[in-house]
């Protein structure tokens, strides 16, 4: 009788998945990928505050400062909650350090085709609920977010959730 490694299985699907994904897709990572993504990027040993978003530049291998981060991604909305976004949850990437082989050893699904790689730290949707009450936009900044990642050309997009 055949005996099935299901952990093989399931990272040769995510693999194969990630391989017919579009720019246009905003690919859930889940917590393993996401803790493997930050131990790759940063030394730190604090916690990185979320929601946040961060964006990684393919071809000269190195996340994009805050500002210019700010910068490519304010031309992409001008819906006031796009700017609160902007202003709340891009983050200091200032201390990331990777290359696109580091990064593609730690989190096999990232697809390096486009341009850039837009990580989006988020948080679950039973998470989201609960904090409503205290940031009655915290879901409509989530749906936006994901809204206009999914519609980029020139990115690869990920959640974490």
């Amino acid at each position: 009788m055949m005996q099935i490694n299901y952990a093989t299985l399931l990272s040769g699907l995510l693999l194969v998945t990630s391989s017919f994904a579009s720019a246009a897709d905003v690919l859930p990572l889940g917590h393993h990928l996401k803790e493997a993504f930050y131990s790759e990027v940063s030394t730190q040993t604090t916690k990185p505050q979320f929601p946040a978003l961060y964006i990684y530049d393919v071809k000269a291998e190195q996340f994009l400062s805050k500002q210019d981060a700010e910068t490519y991604l304010s031309q992409l909305s001008e819906q006031p909650l796009w700017a609160e976004v902007m202003q709340q949850w891009v983050k200091d990437s200032s201390h990331f350090s990777a290359t696109n082989t580091s990064l593609k050893q730690a989190v096999p699904t990232l697809d390096f085709t486009q341009p850039y790689i837009i990580f989006f730290d988020n948080l679950p949707e039973p998470m989201l609920a609960q904090f409503a009450a205290m940031d009655p936009n915290l879901v409509a900044r989530d749906s936006l977010v994901k809204s206009i990642l999914a519609q980029l050309d020139d990115a690869n997009s990920y959640t974490t959730y």
